[in-house]
């Protein structure tokens, strides 16, 4: 993610902001993030040490005041997001106001899927062992209970979708099992089928053969196919290809530094 500087505003130490993996240098990049990723700015975003960074770095001191005598006094509020787009002054009143409706509707939405909204906001950002514990505290005994069969199997198949993406496939295996529980969708079973052909270990429970047949997983493997042939042909393989077709000296740099970017962005994930 980058942003566009228009102001100049010298700053000794920019303030990082982990979830997006981005340094803000400016009040204007403050105000992008807050209008643009409202679901990860709604909970704690403005602290303490944002005010200092307000402080500090933006030289904001009255500012940083304002907010460090509300968070004594009444605590993190949405009224925060809204008195720094103000102060800041980079959005227009009407751009404000819009905001302002957004924030309205998104806690207007009931407790569960406003959680399920946030999580599925991290998992857009690929963080997807934050996500995970985000969609199972949705599921914690006596909270659970009141949920809809459906609701329950959508987070379960995005719980599977994010240990997938962890490469922990017995734990997807898993959710997937407690998704077709919830509701007997097909997608569970083609999801399920999928893990065993990438991963040989794993197999799927007797009781499934049943509900199977061989004309649809026949598909299933022609569209897994399909999918391995794209994959050999994405921008990633076809760069490895590129920097071991270069000297030794260039390719070991280059190798050592898209391996170090791979640790990084999974790192990330974790």
């Amino acid at each position: 993610m980058s942003l566009l500087l228009c102001r100049q505003e010298p700053v000794p130490s920019p303030y990082f902001i982990e979830e997006l993996g981005i340094h803000i240098y400016s009040s204007q990049e403050l105000c992008y993030v807050i209008y643009h990723h409202p679901l990860l700015v709604m909970e704690d975003f403005v602290n303490q040490n944002l005010a200092e960074f307000l402080r500090t770095g933006l030289c904001m001191p009255f500012l940083a005041e304002r907010i460090e005598k509300w968070l004594d006094s009444r605590g993190p509020s949405d009224e925060l997001l809204f008195l720094i787009l103000s102060e800041c002054a980079y959005y227009t009143p009407q751009e404000q106001a819009r905001y302002r409706q957004t924030i309205s509707n998104l806690r207007k939405l009931p407790e569960d899927e406003y959680a399920k909204r946030r999580a599925d906001y991290y998992y857009s950002l690929n963080l997807f062992g934050k996500a995970v514990s985000m969609y199972e505290k949705i599921l914690e005994p006596g909270r659970g209970s009141r949920l809809s069969g459906d609701f329950k199997s959508r987070i379960w198949n995005n719980i599977a979708a994010c240990y997938a993406k962890l490469f922990c496939y017995q734990k997807a295996m898993y959710a997937y099992d407690c998704a077709w529980n919830e509701k007997n969708d097909r997608i569970y079973l083609k999801r399920m089928y999928f893990l065993t052909r990438l991963e040989p270990e794993l197999t799927m429970k007797e009781r499934y053969s049943e509900v199977l047949n061989k004309e649809e997983t026949k598909q299933w493997d022609e569209e897994l196919e399909a999918i391995r042939k794209e994959a050999e042909e994405a921008s990633a393989v076809t760069r490895i290809r590129q920097i071991f077709e270069k000297d030794p000296i260039k390719r070991l740099a280059e190798a050592g530094e898209l391996v170090n970017n791979w640790k990084y962005q999974y790192r990330k994930m974790i």
